[in-house]
């Protein structure tokens, strides 16, 4: 029973581990203009002249005016950005982020699943 129990403190673990992996997003080091960040239609990070930091799922771009589209729930919010007062803008690097996701996954898997053996040749199953 008590190696149930620590299977499933342990599964527990793993699986909260999982999920934080999932919500990783990793942004590419160089910047980009507005229009950039616009056609690759990714997440972006734009960092402010007062070192604010804001995070969007797009760019948008209506009749010149460029927006940060947010979705929060089942709402989208867009917030105009303006040129002067932006400093840099980085994209999400796709590669980057799936490897590190699925990367994570398999670290994940591979630990629980040596825990498993170890718990089971330790106990003599």
């Amino acid at each position: 029973m008590k190696t149930l129990k620590k299977q499933i403190k342990s599964f527990a673990v793993i699986l909260s581990v999982l999920i934080l992996f999932h919500g990783c997003t990793v942004y590419k080091s160089t910047s980009v203009t507005l229009d950039e960040a616009y056609k690759n239609q990714t997440k972006v990070k734009v960092k402010t002249n007062d070192n604010q930091t804001l995070k969007f799922n797009r760019i948008r771009v209506d009749n010149g005016t460029y927006y940060g589209v947010k979705e929060i729930g089942n709402k989208m919010t867009q917030t105009p950005l303006e040129k002067e007062r932006i400093n840099k803008i980085h994209v999400k690097n796709k590669p980057l982020s799936t490897v590190l996701t699925v990367g994570g996954v398999l670290v994940t898997a591979g630990g629980f699943a040596l825990l498993i053996y170890a718990n089971s040749w330790s106990s003599g199953w």
